[in-house]
């Protein structure tokens, strides 16, 4: 079971699942869980190896796995989706596999095809390298993460969420990352609405690229790009972020 945070267990729902970056957890989510109006029910959830367990083969089908087994757990028969970066990935993956379980669907900064801004190959030397020298193998993720208006303290709340992921973890997760597949067809396919979220200065996921290509997979989706932030605009933005959430749960 995933681990995660349910701040409103006794609202009544829809469920909102929220899926972090990596190599971040379920924190990312924090400050956008909590501007959430009711009677939205957000659960955070801490990926396998970015908060929660992680055995066997490397796989993000093991964190579909967990989303759904939660939903179980909660009684929720359907969801509103979202996942951010890596969390994205994992999201476009459940809506694919059980497209009757996604109520709505939230791409935030991230894209369907297997590319940048995880190559494959980078993604196993990453993994060599935490192996080798620890977590400090992917702290460079604080400057990479943040727009340019990003100040020091949001800074250290990514580096201090960072360190405290086991480097082993997170190097099973990036071995699990090399191994993604493309979900172009499952985003196209899904019969639900579609959120496509991004930072103005997401530098991993630039939105005059990734936004165009989401954007051709699904013209009906709604579009937003958050001006002044960068990619972790769960942090960077989060009452842009939660309004658009529950603009969409609203959908």
């Amino acid at each position: 079971m995933l681990n995660r945070a349910d701040p409103f267990p006794d609202r009544p729902g829809p469920v909102v699942v929220l899926l972090p970056a990596f190599p971040l957890d379920h924190r990312l989510w924090d400050d956008v869980a909590a501007l959430l109006p009711a009677p939205l029910r957000p659960v955070a959830v801490d990926l396998p190896g970015l908060g929660s367990p992680a055995s066997g083969e490397p796989s993000l089908e093991l964190a579909v796995d967990g989303v759904l087994e939660l939903l179980d757990e909660l009684g929720a028969d359907r969801a509103v989706v979202a996942g951010l970066s890596t969390g994205g990935y994992v999201a476009a993956m459940l809506a694919g596999r059980a497209p009757e379980r996604v109520a709505a669907l939230a791409l935030c900064d991230t894209t369907t095809e297997v590319g940048p801004p995880d190559v494959p190959a980078d993604r196993l030397a990453v993994a060599d390298d935490l192996e080798q020298h620890g977590i400090g193998a992917v702290l460079d993720s604080v400057a990479e993460g943040l727009g340019p208006h990003a100040g020091p303290e949001l800074a250290e709340r990514v580096a201090t969420m960072i360190r405290s992921q086991d480097p082993a973890d997170v190097a099973w997760v990036c071995r699990a990352l090399a191994a993604r597949p493309d979900t172009s067809a499952a985003v196209r396919d899904l019969p639900a609405p579609v959120l496509l979220l991004f930072g103005e200065h997401d530098a991993p996921t630039p939105p005059e690229d990734r936004l165009a290509e989401l954007r051709a997979l699904r013209p009906d989706a709604t579009a937003v790009v958050v001006p002044g932030s960068g990619h972790l605009t769960a942090l960077e933005a989060p009452a842009e972020v939660a309004g658009a959430l529950a603009a969409l749960a609203r959908a």
